[in-house]
């Protein structure tokens, strides 16, 4: 193990920013206690105490991003359209992520980098994420809205991190848990440490064994759903503070009658709009629909396609939704019917 000196982060993050946009959660000005994701700056100042309301995501899927412009022109009297692909170049570190949001971004890389041939493998996620440092904070702390102890590893999970820094007198232990990781700690900002790993946060669990096949056998009792819905405002809040909810829409824009561009934006599946047929029709007319589809897809349908639950217990869902709505309570309504 390494150990990194409180007073060093500031150093550590200078020396990242010569070859890196390094983002950090920070609390957002003129706001109580909102933290975000941002760019860090010299002399700003790493919000590590609270979490942040959105995850770590947008750092290899931005919110919109355009995936390629186009230009139509005239050439030897015939129309000609010239098509540049977008292809993100800029290497970005995230500092203090958690280890709910790197699990996140390893979930997604199940989805948008299939090197197998068998699905998809998306250039633009490709290279943002091939470029990007990720530096995990470990908790040892936790608020009423964590449950990530419900997965396999909990706090201690390694999945998607470069580099975990654990919380210790005077600073952080730094454990290297990839290649890249392995560079970062050699870097003369961190010395050997003998000392023990501090112990990690234990969250509220909720029973998630079977429920996959639960999903399945109540998916028609539109009651139930309804009941368990109630008062949800389909915000669509909760799909895009989750760090492994990924749904996006594709959009054509035109700047002039002749030139243009094609953009991917997140999308919800709480939406109204997200399922609606472009005859008027839609399959999912009630939040009890959306609902039952949200969770059906993240504890049903999608592991079974790919192998993972699409879900870290992050908490954030819970912690920010308007309406008071609780996804442990909806899994446990689902075990409990």
């Amino acid at each position: 193990m390494r150990f990194l000196r409180e007073e060093n982060i500031p150093l550590l993050l200078h020396r990242l920013s010569e070859s890196a946009t390094v983002w950090a959660p920070q609390v957002v000005r003129d706001t109580v206690n909102t933290v975000l994701f941002s760019p860090w700056l010299e002399g700003a100042e790493v919000e590590t105490g609270l979490y942040s309301m959105l995850s770590a995501k947008e750092l290899v899927l931005p919110a919109t991003e355009r995936l390629f412009s186009y230009r139509y022109s005239q050439a030897g009297g015939r129309e000609k359209i010239e098509i540049n692909a977008d292809a993100p170049q800029e290497q970005a570190a995230i500092f203090a992520a958690r280890a709910c949001d790197a699990k996140g971004l390893a979930v997604m890389d199940a989805l948008f980098l299939d090197r197998s041939g068998a699905s998809y493998n998306d250039g633009q996620y490709r290279a943002r994420r091939s470029g990007l440092t990720v530096i995990t904070l470990a908790c040892t702390t936790c608020d009423s809205a964590c449950f990530c102890s419900s997965f396999e590893k909990g706090a201690a999970e390694t999945a998607g991190s470069d580099i975990i820094l654990y919380p210790a007198t005077g600073g952080y232990l730094a454990e290297a848990v990839s290649k890249r990781g392995e560079e970062l700690a050699a870097l003369d900002l961190f010395r050997d440490s003998s000392l023990e790993k501090p112990e990690l946060a234990r969250t509220a669990k909720v029973e998630l064994a079977g429920l996959g096949q639960r999903l399945f056998d109540i998916y028609d009792d539109l009651d139930f759903w309804r009941r368990t819905a109630e008062g949800c405002l389909s915000c669509g809040y909760c799909s895009y503070a989750c760090p492994a909810c990924h749904c996006f829409n594709i959009f054509d824009e035109a700047e002039s009658d002749r030139t243009g561009g094609r953009f991917r934006c997140w999308d919800a599946c709480m939406f109204y709009a997200y399922t609606q047929e472009s005859s008027g029709n839609n399959p999912r007319p009630e939040p009890a629909h959306r609902y039952r589809n949200r969770l059906a897809h993240k504890f049903s349908y999608y592991p079974l396609n790919r192998g993972e639950i699409l879900c870290t217990g992050c908490g954030r869902c819970i912690r920010g939704c308007p309406a008071g709505l609780d996804l442990r309570d909806a899994i446990r309504a689902v075990r409990a019917r």
